[in-house]
C-alpha cells in the first residue's frame, strides 16, 4: 500500500517513538530520531519529509532549538510540537517565535495528533505541488504569477493538457490567453507537432476562411496561387483561434462542419481531406449572450466550449504584479545586454495600485517604456506618475513609440529642472546622472535650461 507521506518523529524517549510509529506507520512512512541534532541532520540530508512531530523537552538540544534549526534547513517543513509538559511552555510565545503548524499535548487522544499530522502533510504536499506548477509555468511557458487564481489556471492546464478536450480560454484583452494555449499544446502529446495561431479579429470573411482552410488558385479575387490553411498546417497538432467570437456566421458554419466530420475543403476545391487537429479557442466576450442574440451559433459554441479556463484581469491578481515587473526587467535587460534597472519601493507601490486596463500586455509595455525613459538606473514614483498621466501615451496612436519615449524623457528632465530652478548639477543629482551626460541630453532634446 502506497503511503500518504513521510513523517519525521523526534523524541528522546524510545517508548514514545515506538508508540508514535505504531500510530502512524499504516498511513505514513515514519522515520524516528532520538535527538534534535539527529532530526536536523536527517532533514538536511533527505529533504523529503512532509511533517515533523517534535517533542519540546529533550536532553541536549531541546525541541525549540531544534525547530529553529529545522527552519534553516527546510523552511517550509511543518512542525507539530508534541509535549507532555504543556504548563511549562507558553503556546503564545512559541507561536510568535517558532510558528509551528500545530501544538498537541501528549495526554490528548491519538485522534487529535492524527488530525494534526494529516493536515500538516496535506498542506505541505499542496505547497510543494504549487511550487512545481509555478516553476513549470514560468520556465516552460513564460507565465508569471503565484496568486491563487493563477495556481488554479496552472492546475487546470496540467489536468487537461494530456486529454483531447477542446478548451475555451476566457479573459480580458492582454491577460495572456495565447500563453495558456501554448502551455496546453506543449504539455499534450501533440507538443512536438505544430501550433497554429489565428486571430479572428477584424478580418474579412473570405480571408478568415482562406486562412483556416486554405484556397486554390482562382478561388476568389486576388487568389493567385494555391495556399494551405491553418487546419492543414497544424494537422496532428493544435489550432488556437484567438477572439473566436469575431468569426462571421458563414465561417462559423464551415468550422462546425470540420469539427463534426474531421474533414475540410480548400476554398474553390472539390477535394476533401481528413485533418486531425485539437482546437483551443479564446475570447474576451460573453459567448453565451452572443448565442442568445444569434450572433454566434449555439451548436458551434457547445462544440467548442469543452473545458473553460478563466484568466483573471491584472487588477484581480495584484499580488503578481511585483513578480511580473521583475520578470520584464530581467528579460528586457537581457535583450538589451545592459544591467537591470530597479523600481523604487514607492514606484513599485504605484504600479501595484494602478488598475492596468490593458492587463499584462499593458504592464509589459509600461515597464519597457519606463526603462527606456529613465535617465538613471533607479525608476522613481515620479517617473511612474509622469508615465501614467502623460496623455500622449494614451491618445496619440499615430506617434511612434520612440517619439513618445523622447517626449516623456523630455518631460521628466524639464520637471526636474523646474524643481531645481534650472540648476543642472542639482537636477543631475536628483536624476542620478552625470552632469555632463545630462547637459548633453538637454541639448539633444532641445530643452531650455535657463
Amino acid at each position: 500500500m502506497e503511503k500518504s507521506g513521510r513523517v519525521l518523529i523526534v523524541d528522546d524517549d524510545n517508548l514514545v517513538l515506538e508508540a508514535l510509529n505504531e500510530l502512524l506507520v499504516d498511513e505514513y512512512d515514519v522515520v524516528p530520531a532520538s535527538s534534535g541534532d539527529e532530526a536536523v541532520d536527517l532533514a538536511g540530508r533527505e529533504k523529503n519529509f512532509d511533517a515533523v512531530i517534535l517533542d519540546i523537552k529533550m536532553a541536549k538540544t531541546d525541541g525549540l532549538q531544534t525547530a529553529g534549526a529545522l527552519k534553516e534547513v527546510s523552511a517550509d517543513l511543518p512542525v507539530i510540537f508534541y509535549t507532555g509538559y504543556p504548563g511549562e511552555y507558553s503556546e503564545g510565545q512559541i507561536d510568535k517565535k517558532y510558528h509551528p503548524f500545530d501544538y498537541v499535548v501528549k495526554s490528548e487522544r491519538p485522534a487529535r495528533l492524527l488530525r494534526a499530522v494529516r493536515n500538516a502533510v496535506t498542506f505541505h504536499q499542496l505547497k510543494k505541488q504549487s511550487g512545481r506548477l509555478i516553476e513549470n509555468a514560468h520556465k516552460l511557458y513564460g507565465m508569471v504569477g503565484k496568486s491563487q487564481k493563477m495556481l488554479d489556471v496552472y492546475r487546470t492546464i496540467e489536468k487537461i493538457a494530456a486529454t483531447e478536450s477542446k478548451v475555451m480560454i476566457v479573459g480580458p484583452t492582454g491577460s495572456g490567453k495565447e500563453l495558456v494555449a501554448l502551455a496546453i499544446h506543449k504539455r499534450s502529446h501533440r507538443g512536438t507537432k505544430r501550433l497554429a495561431v489565428l486571430n479572428c479579429n477584424h478580418r474579412q470573411p473570405d480571408l478568415v476562411a482562406s486562412e483556416l482552410f486554405g484556397h486554390v488558385r482562382g478561388a476568389f479575387t486576388g487568389a493567385f496561387e494555391d495556399r494551405i490553411g491553418m487546419f492543414e498546417y497544424a494537422d496532428g497538432g493544435t489550432l488556437f483561434l484567438d477572439e473566436v467570437s469575431d468569426l462571421d456566421i458563414t465561417t462559423q458554419a464551415k468550422l462546425l462542419r470540420v469539427i463534426e466530420t474531421g474533414q475540410m475543403q480548400k476554398l474553390g476545391s472539390p477535394h476533401v481531406r481528413k485533418v486531425d487537429v485539437r482546437i483551443i479557442c479564446a475570447t474576451n466576450r460573453d459567448l453565451e449572450k452572443m448565442v442568445e442574440t444569434e450572433e454566434f451559433r449555439a451548436d458551434l459554441y457547445y462544440r467548442l466550449k469543452g473545458v473553460t479556463i478563466t484568466l483573471p484581469s491584472l487588477k484581480d491578481r495584484r499580488e503578481d504584479i511585483s513578480d511580473l515587473i521583475d520578470y520584464f526587467l530581467e528579460r528586457y535587460a537581457s535583450q538589451k545586454g545592459e544591467g537591470i534597472k530597479l523600481f523604487g519601493p514607492a514606484a513599485q507601490e504605484l504600479m501595484i495600485e494602478y488598475d492596468w486596463p490593458g492587463n499584462v500586455r499593458q504592464l509589459q509595455h509600461a515597464v519597457q517604456s519606463l526603462i527606456d525613459l529613465s535617465v538613471s538606473f533607479y525608476i522613481t514614483r515620479e517617473d511612474v506618475e509622469n508615465y501614467l498621466s502623460y496623455s500622449g501615451m494614451e491618445t496619440d496612436s499615430d506617434q511612434s513609440l520612440n517619439a513618445q519615449l523622447r517626449d516623456m524623457k523630455k518631460l521628466i528632465i524639464t520637471k526636474t529642472l523646474v524643481k531645481t530652478n534650472n540648476n543642472v548639477s542639482a537636477a543631475a543629482r536628483m536624476l542620478g546622472m552625470d552632469r555632463s551626460n545630462l547637459s548633453k541630453t538637454i541639448k539633444e532634446l532641445g530643452i531650455k535650461s535657463g
